[in-house]
């Protein structure tokens, strides 16, 4: 009788044991982080079809250079912010785009050679609460300069790793 207790106590124990580490790995990849597998090329080059990503979930202070994820039209996107709150965001002549007068783009973001308008003016004013993203994979033009600023209420977290690269043949 006395050994019958011990195994049940035991074995009591080691369910209270795996349901506490099931409990804190909800917490941590369900709440305060995130796992996902990347299965688009608006980030080609720093971040690849295919590649895992952990991002904050919680956190709320971003800013410039912080790559995000975020919700657009009930799809998830992948972008790097480049202007906040009050910046202005123009074009050059070359195509290049500017964030208060600094180029940001490491090449034209748009086809010079097109006989288009300046999509953007004057200038573009990012909002209160919004922040202005753009892809790396400049063809892709699923980000501000298609849809404007997006609010930060948006945004889904932010990317603190790149857990495993893909390799392209």
């Amino acid at each position: 009788m006395k050994n019958s207790n011990k195994v049940r106590s035991t074995w009591v124990l080691l369910t209270l044991k795996a349901f506490a580490i099931i409990i804190i790995l909800w917490l941590s990849f369900g709440v305060f982080v995130g796992l996902r597998r990347i299965s688009d090329v608006s980030m080609n080059g720093r971040i690849n079809d295919g590649d895992f990503i952990l991002f904050n979930r919680i956190g709320k202070n971003h800013s410039v250079g912080d790559v995000i994820i975020y919700s657009y039209d009930g799809r998830e996107l992948m972008s790097e912010i480049i202007g906040e709150e009050d910046d202005l965001i123009t074009l050059n002549d070359d195509g290049y785009l500017l964030v208060n007068g600094v180029i940001v783009s490491n090449a034209p973001v748009y086809d010079s050679t097109l006989d288009e308008a300046n999509p953007f003016g004057d200038g573009f004013r990012v909002p209160a609460d919004s922040f202005f993203v753009l892809n790396s994979n400049y063809e892709d033009m699923k980000d501000s300069r298609t849809f404007g600023a997006i609010k930060e209420s948006s945004i889904k977290g932010s990317v603190i790793a790149l857990l495993l690269r893909t390799r392209s043949f």
